[in-house]
């Protein structure tokens, strides 16, 4: 039966409508501009052009391999194949609505511009990837049996999976958490295998992978009044949990294992994804109850600055020269074991500040006092803030004083860190110390007795 044509008049209308909006609007108005912005001076831009370029790569391989049929196959259509991906649907959709309408995360503005962006091309990429190429590779080098069938999603899933390890050495991660990631990933992986094999529409993975990560990714867009030391939980009860999360996402195989080709009833499918949600869920908080906290809360105030200006240093050792009745010299400097040194060059006393990874230092001068301030890596785990300010008028060479200035400088959590700068705050003419979150596109300045979150317009 030949489909039947739509008006050519309204469909020229359509089109030239399209047309205005793309070119006129996206492209050459206000959303190229506005695009543009985000990605370069907002958190996740980052993420956008990483994973543009990496979409371009797949896409190269793709065509390489003589996959673009993947691009227009289609075996079920979108609204049939979203449906055995419901249990992605229902968990994002519930933590879409805690982290974007209840937490504040869909008033991030044009951050969350880069987080939709980037998650739309994560989903492409790694579908396309994953699914696309690597997935129908193995099928048809296994074949179409049963067994092959299953070794192919499987396979590609665990592979799937193993592309998360680089974490351990890009983010800093230990093997515990990096182990159990490997595991949930590959779970997802096979569940998306096993949809996009029953319906070979490729869309509908994609929308479910980026929907998956856009839930996960909105919770960085929350705005950030507070934060507080990681929790960490006893390693082996980690790992425990972590598994039943993985088996909690695989309950939704649960009606293919006996035949894969079968179509499971809408119901059973509906069952099995409230009933994961839900254990989902449990595991989760789970592991929440079962965690310790090793610190205390750090409160984070907001500043907002209209005229400033930020100043980057590469000094590999800082000097304090004060005179008042005395001469006051210390230097700050770091030794071969990447520990701080704080010298008094009177006295020639000096202490050792112990870092486990020492990212940056400085020392700034104020009218009134000095700062000193040094960003340490913890355990692999953190990214820690330590500061303090010295008045210039108690400035001392008495022996003790090195050691008041170690013991008494103030920690603060950051998400994470590229280098310490300096910030010039012109209208009220004084300076901080601030930490540069490069991952998330936002400054933390010290001041005497907290810390801030820079407001820029």
């Amino acid at each position: 039966m030949e489909k039947k044509r739509p008006n050519i008049f309204l469909y020229t209308l359509l089109m030239i409508f399209l047309f205005i909006i793309i070119t006129e609007v996206l492209i050459w108005g206000y959303g190229a501009p506005l695009i543009y912005k985000a990605i370069l001076l907002y958190p996740q831009g980052n993420l956008v052009i990483s994973e543009a370029v990496l979409a371009l790569l797949v896409l190269i391989v793709m065509l390489t391999f003589k996959n673009s049929y993947v691009f227009t196959q289609k075996k079920e259509k979108l609204s049939t194949s979203l449906y055995y991906g419901l249990f992605f649907l229902i968990f994002s959709g519930l933590i879409i609505l805690i982290n974007g309408v209840l937490n504040g995360g869909f008033k991030s503005g044009l951050t969350l511009i880069n987080i939709t962006l980037g998650c739309l091309l994560v989903g492409v990429c790694e579908e396309f990837l994953c699914r696309g190429w690597l997935l129908n590779e193995f099928l048809e080098r296994f074949g179409d049996s049963k067994k092959g069938i299953w070794y192919s999603i499987v396979i590609s899933g665990v592979i799937f999976g193993l592309m998360h390890i680089g974490n351990m050495f890009t983010q800093g991660q230990d093997i515990i958490t990096t182990i159990s990631q490997v595991l949930n990933a590959a779970a997802i992986g096979i569940i998306f295998g096993l949809i996009y094999y029953k319906t070979k529409n490729i869309w509908s993975v994609i929308i479910l992978h980026g929907l998956w990560d856009f839930s996960i990714f909105l919770g960085d867009a929350i705005p950030i009044t507070s934060a507080t030391e990681s929790y960490r939980t006893i390693s082996i009860i980690s790992f425990v949990i972590n598994l039943l999360i993985v088996l909690a996402e695989l309950i939704n195989v649960i009606p293919y294992l006996k035949d894969i080709d079968a179509k499971p009833k809408k119901s059973t499918i509906a069952y099995l994804a409230i009933l994961s949600t839900f254990l989902y869920l449990l595991f989760t908080m789970v592991m929440g109850v079962l965690s310790i906290k090793s610190s205390d809360t750090y409160e984070y105030g907001n500043l907002r600055l209209d005229n400033y200006a930020i100043t980057k240093d590469n000094y590999s050792e800082y000097n304090i020269e004060y005179f008042n009745e005395d001469k006051y010299s210390f230097r700050l400097s770091k030794n071969k074991q990447n520990n701080l040194v704080l010298t008094n060059l009177n006295t020639e006393a000096n202490i050792e500040i112990e870092c486990d990874y020492l990212i940056d230092y400085i020392i700034l001068e104020q009218k009134e006092y000095y700062v000193l301030g040094y960003v340490d890596y913890v355990d692999n785990q953190n990214y820690f803030l330590y500061y303090i300010y010295l008045p210039k008028e108690e400035l001392s060479n008495e022996d003790n004083y090195l050691d008041n200035i170690k013991n008494n400088m103030k920690k603060y959590l950051v998400s994470s860190s590229d280098e310490l700068v300096v910030i010039s705050d012109y209208e009220n003419d004084i300076s901080y110390i601030s930490n540069y979150d490069v991952d998330y596109g936002y400054f933390v300045l010290v001041n005497e007795n907290d810390v801030s979150i820079l407001n820029r317009d």
